[in-house]
């Protein structure tokens, strides 16, 4: 196969603390055609000294105010040119294969447009906490909010690529106008024309820390709720038994085999995720 530029985007505001083991985490990949990107909202604590560091090896970076996280985003998307996207925050993780994993899924499925991985939470010691299969994701659902902590879960971010055509559905004044659900309203504007699909293997991981932004969780799911439709009792009951259904048989052979056109597995005799 050949190797398919992979654009990866971080931003970063005051993050000393957690940002050289994310930086790392995408410069140790073991695949060869990466651009990565780094915007810095004017960090005066050390994080800018870091990024310095690294400068030979990234794409573009610059540290200058901004007007939040969507807004710093928005200018890392602006410059990137490569065939395959995601970013990172700087406080969070790619596992070290996750690149060439990706980039060979979308080789081998060309129709398949966003993936995810297994949904991996670490603490600020670096240990991972958790590890799960993620749910299925119906796009009706998630036209209606059902993916907040209100109705289900969060979507990871951290471990979420996609084809940068899919870019091009995404409204980026209204994105950078967002404070919290950003992710969200990207995913509403890829299920526009695509199914997202899981990996059953490690991509990326999310710190589970203090003061980070996500853990308004309150403040999150209002801001989802300006952006999608409301859900009617039919919606409502829907999740219900999906996410039933998962907590019973996330991970055995019933989940598996409902689900196998979505969640694509190993495969030893073909050496790909199927």
């Amino acid at each position: 196969m050949s190797h398919p530029k992979i654009s990866v985007v971080t931003v970063s505001f005051n993050a000393v603390g957690f940002i050289e083991e994310t930086i790392l985490s995408v410069l140790n990949q073991t695949y060869p055609n990466v651009e990565y990107i780094i915007i810095d909202g004017g960090s005066t604590d050390g994080t800018v000294d870091i990024i310095k560091k690294y400068a030979d090896r990234l794409a573009y970076w610059v540290s200058e105010p901004d007007k939040g996280m969507y807004d710093a985003l928005k200018k890392g998307f602006s410059k990137i040119s490569g065939d395959i996207c995601c970013y990172i925050n700087s406080d969070d993780f790619l596992y070290k294969g996750a690149f060439s994993t990706v980039a060979d899924f979308f080789f081998n499925h060309p129709q398949i447009k966003w993936v995810k991985g297994r949904d991996i939470t670490y603490n600020e010691d670096s240990q991972i906490i958790s590890d799960n299969i993620p749910n299925i994701i119906y796009n009706s659902l998630l036209n209606k909010g059902i993916y907040t902590s209100d109705y289900h879960q969060f979507i990871q971010q951290e471990s979420i690529f996609w084809r940068s055509s899919l870019n091009s559905n995404v409204d980026w004044t209204k994105f950078a106008s967002l404070k919290l659900c950003g992710d969200y309203y990207l995913w509403l504007c890829f299920s526009r024309n695509a199914e997202l699909h899981i990996i059953d293997t490690y991509l990326g991981g999310f710190r589970v820390r203090e003061g980070q932004l996500s853990a308004n969780v309150d403040s999150y799911n209002n801001e989802v709720r300006t952006l999608v439709k409301h859900p009617t009792l039919i919606d409502i009951a829907a999740n219900y038994f999906s996410k039933i259904f998962y907590k019973i048989f996330r991970g055995g052979i019933i989940y598996d085999r409902m689900y196998r056109k979505k969640i694509h597995k190993w495969n030893k005799k073909t050496s790909t995720f199927e």
